[in-house]
C-alpha cells in the first residue's frame, strides 16, 4: 500500500456524503485514492474539494463529478466558511507555509465539530537509497536536507518529526500517530526518488567536487534500476486530528 492510499484510509469514510477537502492536491493521487476506497465501502462523499494554488489534476480527477478545483494560496486563509468541512487532509504541506500553526488553526475553523483532520508529512532526512557508495549517499541526503532549494524557500526536511509539536499546541485532539517507510523501486522520470535526487543535484551546485561526484551517484542509481536492483524508501509521519465535539 503506497502513501497516498494510506492516507485514503486515515480519512475514516465511514458514512455517506463527507465534504472533504485535499490541500495542495497536486495531480490528485490522493483524491484517485480516496475516490476508490468510497467506491469499494459505498460511503461516497458528497464533494471532494482538491485544493491548491494552480490546477494540476489529472484529467481522470479533474472529469469525476465528486471532485471540485479550487484555486487558493497556500498562505492565506483557506476559501471555505467556518465548521463547512468533514474532513481536510494536509499531506507534504506543512514545510511551505509561514505559520504552519496558523495553518492548523484555519484547518481547526473549516471542520465542523468531530471533524477529522489527516496532517501527514514525509521526513526528508530519513530518504534511503540502495547505491554502491552508502558513505557518500548518506552525505548527499545531508547536503539536501540542509541545503533550501530555490524552488521551496521554506523547505524544512525534518517537518515529518515535528508534526506531533504543531498537532499539541493546537485546539485539536489527537486520535492517532502513524509513520510507515514508503517504498518505491522506480526511478524513472517524475518519480519520488527521482525528484529527490534532482534535490541533490541541485544542493550540490555549488560544490564543483561534490556535483561531480553527485551526478556519477545519480548515473549509478538509474543503472540498478535498469537492473532491477534499485529501491528507495522514505519515512512517512501521519496525524489523524480531530476538532472537539
Amino acid at each position: 500500500m503506497g502513501r497516498h492510499e494510506r492516507i485514503a484510509e486515515l480519512v475514516t469514510l465511514d458514512r455517506p456524503g463527507l465534504a472533504v477537502a485535499d490541500l495542495a492536491a497536486g495531480a490528485g493521487r490522493t483524491v484517485r485514492a480516496l475516490l476508490k476506497l468510497a467506491d469499494t465501502t459505498g460511503h461516497e462523499p458528497a464533494r471532494v474539494h482538491a485544493v491548491d494554488a494552480a490546477s494540476n489534476l489529472d484529467d481522470e480527477v479533474l472529469g469525476d463529478a465528486r471532485v471540485r478545483s479550487v484555486l487558493a494560496d497556500p498562505d492565506e486563509p483557506l476559501p471555505f466558511p467556518d465548521a463547512a468541512l468533514d474532513r481536510v487532509i494536509s499531506l507534504n504541506v506543512a514545510e511551505h507555509l509561514a505559520d504552519p500553526d496558523q495553518h492548523l488553526a484555519e484547518c481547526f475553523r473549516v471542520l465542523r465539530p468531530g471533524g477529522l483532520l489527516v496532517l501527514a508529512h514525509s521526513d526528508w532526512d530519513t530518504a534511503l537509497f540502495a547505491s554502491s557508495d552508502d558513505a557518500l549517499t548518506r552525505l548527499l541526503v545531508d547536503r539536501f536536507v540542509s541545503t533550501v532549494p530555490r524552488f521551496a524557500e521554506r523547505a524544512d526536511g525534518f517537518m515529518g518529526r515535528k508534526l506531533l509539536g504543531l498537532a499539541t499546541r493546537s485546539e485539536f485532539e489527537l486520535v492517532s500517530a502513524d509513520t510507515w517507510a514508503d517504498c518505491h523501486r522506480r526511478f524513472d522520470r517524475g518519480s519520488v526518488s527521482w525528484k529527490v535526487a534532482m534535490g541533490v543535484l541541485a544542493a550540490t551546485k555549488d560544490d564543483p567536487a561534490l556535483s561531480e561526484r553527485a551526478t556519477t551517484w545519480v548515473e549509478g542509481l538509474a543503472q540498478l534500476a535498469a537492473e532491477g536492483q534499485f529501491l528507495f524508501a522514505v519515512t512517512d509521519v501521519a496525524l489523524v486530528l480531530r476538532r472537539p465535539e
